[in-house]
């Protein structure tokens, strides 16, 4: 059993450095006991680091914690449980073929004797109950939803005893409806005493949910302040240092036949329906949101549109034409352009420079070739125009893309798939995991392409960004349209209805 935390948390003078990058620089502030502490900024901006040093896995470089004003020393992440102190992660630590109090209890298993699981699961149930928890414990976490896996994620920390939790992005890939369901149960432990720090991108839930915020910038501590005094304008102001700029929302042009055209289009795999019968166009000049849990056919969209797969019946036209009929580099030629969805695996090479990343998917265009040969000093040209062009920091042709923020690399994969003329546009989660600076950014330039007379389907598990951005909703549940609506009589509550109809289907490879 750990020792009770009375007072606080306090980081003071936290520095944290990784070679040549200081990931925290003298970071100070204070975390009370017993609220609920949101940890905000842009991505590099320093908060997983100093999350990850109040949790074990990092030891600092200097500067200490102090909990209740007496200094602590945390090696690792036991370390850290001993002393009360859990983490959640923001993708889920668990094993998908072991029940849910087997997953809990993982690491925590007697030396001597059986298990018991009797006496396990009376605890777990009172444990439950208490904190107002509904999960079948006996169930196997694959065949839960994301928003009950993250409470098997809180058990865990609740069962050893935690005080203090920690949530890195917990409501990334969450509902509306699993939003607020979380944001209560954070409540009932913080009226049992528990302390709650939350590290998001999503103010509205900093300003709805939490009682501090800790603004972060550039590995530094720009203010820790009460989240009542604040607006979501101003919040993000300290974020990024400086006033947001209004989105210039293009006006609508329909055009009388679509650049995109989905027609009967279904995929089965080993006896499971992956895609049923999904119809829907997307015109030159309007962007088509698609909402839906994750999990329920978006990938394999994605998949089928970009040439990946060609299993599926139905059929899917760009231009009139047939997609199946092109290869992808005679689709690239027709304008299609496509942001995937996993910049680390499908769009970038870390260890390639950004020049050397610049001509992925561009490698036959003249303005980059020498004759029948790549030029070193025309692709180096390229990426300064880029890099200019959309702000891309640091500005070094050179630098390895992996060395970059989050936002700095997924602005750059959104360069270089636009900077020929888009006619049509997959935009699968474009700002996933980006900061709010970046964010803004990638929007007006969605915004921008859409005025131009690019048709964008746009991919997002963020309800805000497809309200914000879309002139019609689709709602995808189970591989099946189950709505679709324009923007102006779409609500958050109604979209996320329309998306928990069920639970995530079984995946096939």
């Amino acid at each position: 059993m750990h020792d009770p935390i009375q007072n606080k948390i306090t980081f003071s003078k936290i520095t944290k450095t990784f070679g040549a990058v200081v990931a925290n620089q003298e970071v100070s502030f204070s975390i009370v006991k017993g609220s609920i502490h949101g940890v905000v900024g842009e991505n590099g901006a320093g908060k997983s680091t100093i999350m990850k040093i109040l949790y074990g896995m990092f030891p600092p470089d200097s500067g200490e914690i102090l909990f209740d004003e007496r200094s602590i020393t945390l090696s690792t992440p036991h370390d850290a449980i001993q002393l009360g102190i859990g983490m959640v992660h923001q993708h889920f630590m668990l094993v998908p073929t072991l029940t849910v109090w087997e997953n809990i209890i993982l690491g925590q298993e007697p030396t001597l004797g059986r298990l018991n699981k009797a006496a396990i699961v009376k605890s777990l149930e009172a444990i439950k109950t208490l904190y107002g928890f509904h999960v079948d414990l006996n169930a196997r976490v694959e065949s839960l939803s994301v928003g009950h896996q993250q409470q098997v994620e809180i058990l865990k920390l609740l069962y050893r005893d935690a005080s203090i939790l920690i949530l890195d992005e917990p409501t990334a890939v969450l509902t509306p409806q699993e939003v607020d369901s979380l944001f209560d149960k954070l409540r009932t432990l913080k009226k049992a005493g528990k302390t709650i720090v939350v590290v998001t991108h999503k103010l509205k839930e900093i300003l709805k949910f939490t009682d501090f915020v800790t603004v972060m910038r550039q590995g530094q501590t720009i203010e820790t302040l009460p989240t009542s005094t604040l607006t979501e304008s101003s919040l993000a102001e300290k974020i990024i240092g400086r006033k947001r700029i209004p989105l210039n929302r293009p006006q609508v042009l329909r055009a009388h036949s679509p650049i995109l055209s989905v027609e009967s289009v279904s995929l089965t795999c080993s006896n499971s329906t992956l895609l049923k019968n999904l119809q829907f166009q997307v015109f030159p000049g309007e962007i088509v949101g698609l909402a839906g849990v994750e999990g329920h056919g978006q990938q394999e969209l994605v998949e089928i549109l970009a040439r990946a797969r060609k299993d599926y019946t139905g059929k899917v036209t760009l231009q009139g034409k047939d997609i199946k009929e092109s290869s992808t580099y005679e689709l690239k030629q027709q304008g299609f352009s496509l942001i995937p969805p996993d910049r680390y695996r499908e769009a970038m090479v870390p260890t390639f420079s950004l020049s050397e990343n610049v001509i992925l998917g561009h490698h036959r265009e003249e303005n980059i070739k020498s004759g029948a040969f790549l030029s070193k000093e025309k692709m180096t040209q390229f990426a300064r125009e880029l890099i200019q062009a959309f702000d891309v920091r640091p500005g070094n042709p050179d630098q390895e893309m992996g060395s970059l923020s989050g936002g700095n690399q997924q602005k750059w994969v959104v360069a270089r798939e636009t900077a020929r003329e888009v006619s049509f546009l997959l935009a699968a989660h474009p700002t996933r995991g980006v900061d709010i600076g970046a964010i803004d950014f990638i929007h007006q330039h969605l915004l921008k392409l859409k005025s131009q007379g690019a048709g964008i389907l746009l991919i997002s598990s963020e309800l805000d960004e497809l309200l914000e951005l879309s002139d019609r909703i689709l709602v995808i549940f189970q591989g099946e349209m189950v709505a679709e609506v324009e923007k102006e009589k779409a609500s958050e509550t109604q979209l996320g209805l329309w998306m928990t109809r069920g639970h995530q289907k079984e995946k096939c490879p």
